[in-house]
């Protein structure tokens, strides 16, 4: 009798701790947003008003050195699969809906999501898909562990044209296609409804925003040049990409689930490549390979874990999201899986502990490899740069700076030890570059 007593009151203890551990884990929710810069936003000095953004970051934490990729597609696979380009081969833009194949192998690749969704999470993806052909592979979504799905693939005959993306454009909802006359809009309210649903589990939703305008993937040859036209489409943009962001926010708040959802909300694709401070004759792709071509904004309001109203300058990149997910979500990550990123839940408790925090971030666009730390930047290229005194990476290192040789020297170090380039997604192109 005693034995089975104390059999009961271990389980209930047991019970207990599974249910306060499930109480306590967070919904997240991650925006991701083409062709936001720094300069587009309010809170980080930008010309464009966004109140919405602009409150959750005094709500939250801004963040100051946060890199991408230099293109679309393979900043996604390098956030879903917390690889660097090198390792999951997506080195340069591949829009999987214009070129053919497979796309991103849910086999060969464990994603974010997946790893969520098996730590017991309900998840959903709105907003584009680029990165798998879902005529051809219509459970690719699934597979890569997103329970529900509100997105434009490019993947019906009449969106194979250029400039489609957003015309009146068939969205795939739940493994049916429906037309709608505001794609963003159908989106939004999908994902609001879905972070607004009763439900015992937590949930993590992926919001690759659509948008209207012109398509982020289109190629360089039918991209329109810069004119007042296309500034006052980028501020119509911004704003409507405020109203979405706030619809999602007032979602949470008014349903009294602040206090229990991660929001977090950055860009990839940043359009400083055409800011008129960079110099116009500079290669395209040296150009986005560079400290402003990719770095990105990154609001995360985080109520359970920081106070709000912090700036940090420590360094994140891309690889980084995976692992902060999956602390925060308490799951460990199979022992298989191979992670370049590293947890910033330490950055957003606060922690001043350097060994918690990276200490250099990476990215990459084809063939050209670039690392930085809190002041310098180094390439595969032979470049080397003081960001703080030349942000432009237009001079030489000054040759009086003593500090310079040794940072050159560890850089160039961590830069040589990683590996080559792993076979690109899509074999049968040869093509020397991509622009989206």
């Amino acid at each position: 009798m005693k034995t089975r007593f104390n059999l009961l009151f271990i389980c209930l203890i047991a019970l207990g701790m599974t249910t306060s551990h499930a109480a306590e884990t967070p919904n997240i929710i991650l925006i991701l947003v083409d062709n936001l810069g720094r300069e587009s936003i309010g809170c980080y000095g930008g010309n464009h008003a966004t109140p919405n953004i602009d409150k959750l970051a005094r709500e939250g934490v801004r963040y100051e050195t946060v890199w991408s990729m230099p293109a679309c597609t393979p900043s996604l696979v390098t956030l879903l699969t917390g690889q660097y380009p090198f390792r999951h081969g997506w080195t340069q833009h591949d829009d999987v809906a214009r070129l053919g194949g497979e796309g991103l192998n849910g086999k060969r690749f464990t994603t974010v999501a997946k790893c969520l969704r098996e730590g017991g999470y309900q998840t959903a993806v709105g907003g584009h898909w680029l990165i798998n052909h879902l005529s051809t592979h219509p459970g690719a979504l699934q597979e890569h562990g997103f329970q529900e799905h509100c997105v434009w693939s490019n993947t019906e005959p009449e969106q194979t044209g250029k400039g489609t993306r957003n015309l009146n454009p068939p969205l795939l909802i739940n493994g049916k296609y429906e037309k709608v006359v505001n794609g963003a809009a159908r989106i939004n309210a999908f994902l609001t409804e879905f972070a607004t649903r009763e439900r015992k589990q937590p949930f993590f939703i992926y919001y690759p925003m659509l948008l209207a305008g012109v398509p982020s993937a289109e190629s360089k040859e039918t991209r329109p040049q810069r004119s007042p036209e296309n500034t006052s489409l980028r501020a119509t943009n911004i704003k409507r990409v405020d109203q979405l962001v706030g619809n999602l926010i007032k979602a949470v708040d008014n349903n009294s689930l602040q206090d229990k959802t991660i929001i977090l909300l950055t860009g990839i694709n940043v359009p400083a490549i055409a800011n008129e401070t960079v110099k116009r004759n500079r290669d395209q792709e040296h150009t986005r390979a560079s400290d402003r071509g990719v770095r990105v904004p990154l609001i995360v309001r985080a109520s359970k874990i920081e106070d709000g109203r912090r700036v940090s300058r420590d360094l994140i990149d891309f690889t980084d999201f995976y692992p902060t997910f999956m602390q925060l979500a308490g799951i460990k990550s199979p022992e298989s899986l191979v992670l370049d990123g590293r947890s910033f839940v330490p950055s957003l408790r606060g922690s001043e502990d350097p060994y918690q925090k990276r200490s250099w971030i990476y990215s990459q666009l084809g063939g050209i490899r670039m690392i930085r730390d809190w002041k310098h930047l180094i390439d595969t290229n032979g470049s080397f740069h003081d960001l703080l005194d030349d942000p432009l990476q237009q001079e030489e290192v000054n040759p009086l700076d003593k500090i310079a040789p040794g940072r050159r020297q560890r850089l160039q170090m961590i830069l040589d030890r990683f590996p080559e380039n792993a076979a690109s997604p899509f074999p049968e192109y040869s093509r020397r570059h991509s622009s989206d």
